[in-house]
C-alpha cells in the first residue's frame, strides 16, 4: 500500500478511499481534474473570442453559434461513429476526444495571433473540436464501470463530478483574469494545454481499468437494449426534460438581476457561484451513500431542485438568490452520479460505451434547446414567471415520475400482463 493510498483510508470516507486505493482510477483524477478546468475556462473563452471576431451588429448571433458549435455537433458524432468507436474501451476514447480537442483549440489561437482566424472559420473548428465530445463523455463513465466494483461506482462518479462542478467555480473567473492579461485565444489554448496533460495521463493506464475491444455495437442495437429495459428509456427520457426544464433559467437568471435587482454583475456572480459550492458539496456527499434507493433518489433530486429556485422568483432579494440556489446546487449536483450508476446497473457491460454516448448525445440537446425555448417564455411570461413555471413543472415532472413508477410496481406485484419489452427480453435470453 503507498503512503497516498494509506493517507486516503485515514481521511476520506471509505467509499473514495477504496476508489483511489485503485491504481488506475488514481492516476486518471489529476487529468480530469486539469482538463475540467480547462473547459470551465473556455466557457468563457469561447464566448469572447467570437465577441472579438465578429462585428458589433452580429455578435448575439455569432456568439450563439459558437456556443452551439461547441457543444450540438457531439450528438451527431454520437450517432454516427458508432460503428468505429462503440467497440473501444473507455481509456481510448478519452484518450481520442482529448487528443482532438487538445489539437483544435491549439489551432484556434495559433491562427488568431497570426491573424488567419474568421468568425467562419472559428465556428467550424469549434464544431469539429466537438464531434468526439459524447464518446469522451462515454470513455469517462464507462472508465469508472471498467475499473470499479459494483457497490464503488456511485462514489467513482461523485468524486468526478464534483471536480467537474469545481471548474466552473475556479474556471471562469481564471478565464477572466487569463483574458485581461493575454487575450481570449490564450484561454483556448490554456485549454488545449490541459487535454494534452489528459491524454499523456490516460495513455499511462494499462492495467485494471483496460478492457479488450469489444465488438462494435450499432446504434439500432443500443435503441433495442432500451426497448427491452423499460427503466432505462425512462430514466433517459425524465433527464431529458429535466434538463430541458432547467434550461429557461440560465436565461432568466441574469435578466432578472438586470430588470429587478439594479442590473448589479456581481449579485450574478454570487448566485452562480452559491450554486457552484452547493454543487461541489452535493457530489461529494452523494458519494459517501453507498445504498441510495436510485429512482427514489433521482425523483427526490428533480422535485428538490424544482422547489429550491421558487423562493428567489417569489421574494426576488440576493438573500433568496443565494440560499436557494446554494441550495439548489446542493439537491442538482448528485443527479448525475445517481442517474449514470443506475444506467450502469441495468445495462449489459458491454454496451456500456454505447448507451452512454447515446445519452451523452441525447442529453446535450436538452439544456441548449431550454435555453432557446426561455428568450420567448422570458418575454412573455416575464423572468420572475419564467422560473416559476421551470420550477413547478419541474415538481410535477417529479410526481409524474412517481405515479408511474409506482403504478408499474402495483402492477406487477398484482401479477398483470407483463409488458411486452418483458416477454421481448424473456425471448432473447432463450435464444
Amino acid at each position: 500500500m503507498t503512503t497516498g493510498t494509506r493517507w486516503a483510508r485515514r481521511v476520506l470516507p471509505e467509499g473514495y478511499a477504496r476508489c483511489l486505493a485503485n491504481p488506475d482510477f488514481r492516476r486518471l483524477q489529476p487529468g480530469f481534474l486539469v482538463s475540467f478546468l480547462g473547459d470551465g475556462m473556455s466557457f468563457v473563452g469561447v464566448a469572447w473570442l467570437a465577441v472579438e471576431l465578429a462585428a458589433p451588429a452580429d455578435r448575439s448571433t455569432v456568439v450563439g453559434l459558437a456556443v452551439a458549435a461547441y457543444s450540438l455537433p457531439a450528438a451527431i458524432g454520437s450517432l454516427t461513429l458508432g460503428r468505429w468507436l462503440s467497440g473501444r474501451n473507455a481509456r481510448s476514447l478519452i484518450l481520442l476526444n482529448s487528443v482532438l480537442r487538445a489539437a483544435v483549440f491549439a489551432l484556434i489561437p495559433a491562427l488568431y495571433w497570426l491573424d488567419l482566424l474568421d468568425v467562419t472559420t472559428y465556428i467550424a473548428l469549434l464544431a469539429a473540436s466537438s464531434v468526439l465530445h459524447a464518446w469522451g463523455i462515454a470513455g469517462r463513465q464507462t472508465f469508472v464501470a471498467e475499473t470499479l466494483p459494483a457497490d464503488d461506482r456511485l462514489a467513482g462518479h461523485a468524486l468526478v463530478g464534483s471536480q467537474e462542478q469545481l471548474s466552473f467555480i475556479i474556471g471562469p473567473p481564471l478565464a477572466g483574469l487569463v483574458t485581461a492579461a493575454l487575450g481570449p485565444a490564450a484561454v483556448l489554448a490554456g485549454d488545449a494545454i490541459s487535454y494534452v496533460y489528459l491524454a499523456a495521463v490516460s495513455a499511462r493506464v494499462r492495467g485494471e481499468g483496460k478492457v479488450a475491444r469489444r465488438p462494435a455495437v450499432p446504434l439500432r442495437r443500443s435503441g433495442q437494449t432500451l426497448a427491452r429495459h423499460p427503466e432505462l428509456m425512462g430514466l433517459l427520457a425524465l433527464t431529458f426534460v429535466f434538463y430541458l426544464l432547467y434550461g429557461p433559467i440560465e436565461v432568466a437568471v441574469p435578466v432578472f438581476v438586470a430588470e429587478r435587482m439594479g442590473g448589479d454583475p456581481t449579485a450574478l456572480g454570487w448566485i452562480w457561484g452559491t450554486f457552484g459550492v452547493g454543487a461541489v458539496v452535493g457530489a461529494l456527499v452523494a458519494g459517501t451513500l453507498r445504498r441510495l434507493p436510485l429512482w427514489p433518489t433521482a425523483l427526490a433530486i428533480v422535485a428538490g431542485w424544482g422547489l429550491a429556485i421558487l423562493p428567489f422568483a417569489h421574494f426576488g432579494t440576493l438573500a433568496a438568490g443565494v440560499v436557494g440556489f446554494g441550495l439548489g446546487g446542493l439537491i442538482y449536483a448528485p443527479y448525475g452520479p445517481v442517474t449514470i450508476t443506475l444506467l450502469q446497473k441495468k445495462a449489459p457491460l458491454e454496451e456500456l460505451v454505447s448507451l452512454s454516448a447515446f445519452r451523452s448525445a441525447i442529453l446535450v440537446i436538452a439544456t441548449p434547446l431550454g435555453a432557446a425555448l426561455g428568450g420567448p417564455l422570458v418575454g412573455a411570461l416575464g423572468p420572475a414567471g419564467t422560473i416559476k413555471l421551470s420550477g413547478l413543472t419541474t415538481v410535477g415532472l417529479a410526481v409524474l415520475g412517481a405515479v408511474l413508477i409506482l403504478l408499474v410496481r402495483l402492477r406487477r406485484q398484482r401479477g398483470g400482463p407483463r409488458p411486452v419489452a418483458d416477454r421481448l427480453r424473456e425471448h432473447a435470453d432463450r435464444t
